[in-house]
């Protein structure tokens, strides 16, 4: 989901696509194993819900009260798999996920406890591939789901806009809504639902509001996996970014905020339902890059691109993130 300049809630299939690794298996054993996993999302758990560096700038900054929307394209591809303490794992094969979110948020004009409220619903369609060689007979293996995901929505969420500073705070649940089979390869839906605690900080640096640090964080608990008796692991998201607006016009009524950025990703609980040695193979990913974000006069019409490019992963796949967003206000 999206927010203001370029804030998300936004919904994944993630779960949809990964893998743990048994530390006890054998070279070959362990290759099949894990295509195994990747080919069969029920298997595995190796990201959170939500899309880590969809809420780079503005994090912690709600709009004016009205309706917005936002669409948000999200991609991230891979050819790279780390095991236990970032081992690089032989892998022959590319995974991509690709996200596009639709979030409507309505800000009435009244204010509670001397913040603003806000509404939040977010409706993904996504778009998943994994293309391998099997370890087992070398054949190459193609699957792939495109259709409505996990709706994401935030019925609760309150903000407040101090002279250097804006908070924000709420609840944010992810809802099975797309396609699920248990095992099967081409779920579009997580098979669970999350529930978790979002919080975000915009921190303006100078009297302009020019110069901004940001900071979003969600931590989501999840439910058990229908159909399968998995139950994954808690995980923590952080989203942060250092960055600069510069004024186009005379006026300043266009304007283009751009600078450093990057986002990390953990486990941090076991997954239950599964063996003890696989279920204590936490996951965990960072990335670092730049965001930017072009803003005009109309009706608060913006569009933003962010890149970041993943390091120190273990237990998950390592890659590139492509973000680009835009909305306006009603």
């Amino acid at each position: 989901m999206g927010r203001g300049s370029s804030r998300a809630l936004r919904v994944r299939d993630r779960g949809d696509v990964g893998g743990q690794l048994s530390v006890k298996c054998a070279r070959r054993s362990c290759l099949a194993a894990l295509f195994t996993v990747l080919l069969v999302p029920a298997c595995a758990q190796v990201r959170a819900e939500y899309s880590p560096g969809s809420t780079l700038s503005n994090a912690g900054t709600l709009p004016d009260p009205g309706f917005s929307y936002s669409n948000q394209i999200w991609y991230n591809s891979s050819d790279r798999l780390y095991g236990p303490k970032g081992k690089l794992i032989p892998f022959r094969g590319q995974l991509s996920a690709l996200t596009d979110n639709n979030t409507v948020i309505y800000v009435p004009k009244f204010q509670l406890l001397h913040a603003k409220l806000e509404f939040l619903l977010d409706i993904a369609i996504s778009n998943g591939r994994f293309d391998a060689r099997n370890p087992l007979d070398g054949d190459n293996v193609i699957r792939g789901a495109v259709g409505i995901s996990n709706t994401s929505f935030v019925p609760f969420d309150l903000g407040w806009s101090l002279k250097r500073f804006d908070f924000q705070t709420g609840v944010g649940i992810y809802a099975p809504t797309g396609r699920y089979t248990p095992h099967a390869a081409d779920n579009l839906s997580s098979g669970f639902w999350t529930a978790g605690l979002q919080a975000g900080a915009t921190i303006y640096l100078s009297k302009s509001k020019s110069t901004q640090a940001s900071v979003y964080s969600y931590y989501g608990w999840n439910r058990i996996q229908q159909g399968t008796e998995i139950h994954p692991g808690a995980n923590a998201s952080v989203d942060y970014a250092l960055s600069h607006t510069f004024p186009l016009n005379s006026d300043g009524k266009w304007s283009l905020l751009a600078g450093p950025a990057g986002y990390g990703q953990w486990q941090t609980t076991n997954k239950g339902g599964v063996r003890k040695d696989s279920a204590r193979l936490l996951y965990g990913v960072d990335g670092v890059g730049f965001t930017t974000n072009l803003t005009s006069p109309y009706k608060g019409l913006y569009a933003g691109l962010s890149m970041l490019f993943e390091y120190g992963a273990h237990n998950t796949y390592e890659g590139r993130t492509n973000v680009i967003t835009a909305g306006l206000n009603f």
